[in-house]
């Protein structure tokens, strides 16, 4: 059977998951199966291509809406979020947020389906991490790496979503602040 074939079903199912309901990603699916039922393959193509890059950034929306407020005596720019298709640089989805306090800046990051997970943790799990300034620490009840050349600490939730706290030249306990402001729990959820 063809994979195509049980691909088109699945995609409409998975965007239409309590009712049939009318939104750009459906729209874009529609337009795929219509164009494969006439053997336009390019076009069928070009539709799930364009579903495939609104699912990734609704997810990338949802992790930019669970960055925090800024914390007392800090601004924060607006979410950047980014949704990259595993063609272009690996893949990933995720948003990130910057805060401000004079000249001091702490970037926050969250970050699924990323390789850069395989290396975080194959890193956190190296005896020669120690050495390059790297450690692993307690945070608000959570593991993360603190790497102390970035200034940055890293932490893994659910297996595959990176959650970073980053501020060059920032002491540990405003990183750990603001780490400690990242509510993990609906971080888990979104990436379901």
């Amino acid at each position: 059977m063809n994979v195509r074939m049980l691909l088109l079903p699945l995609l409409i199912a998975a965007a239409t998951p309590h009712s049939a309901r009318a939104d750009d990603i459906t729209d874009q699916i529609n337009e795929a199966l219509a164009a494969y039922g006439r053997n336009d393959t390019q076009t069928a193509i070009a539709g799930l291509e364009a579903a495939l890059n609104l699912l990734r950034q609704s997810r990338a929306d949802t992790y930019g809406a669970l960055l925090p407020a800024a914390p007392a005596g800090w601004t924060a720019d607006a979410v950047e979020t980014v949704s990259v298709g595993i063609a272009l640089g690996g893949g990933g989805v995720g948003a990130s947020r910057k805060y401000h306090k004079g000249d001091d800046v702490v970037t926050i990051s969250i970050l699924a389906d990323s390789p850069l997970l395989q290396a975080m943790t194959a890193l956190a799990a190296s005896p020669i991490a120690a050495l390059g300034g790297i450690r692993t620490e307690i945070v608000n009840g959570r593991r993360a790496i603190y790497i102390k050349d970035d200034g940055a600490f890293t932490t893994i939730v659910a297996d595959r979503i990176l959650v970073r706290v980053e501020g060059k030249d920032q002491p540990e306990a405003v990183l750990k602040q603001f780490m400690a402001e990242v509510d993990f729990a609906a971080v888990e959820r979104a990436g379901r």
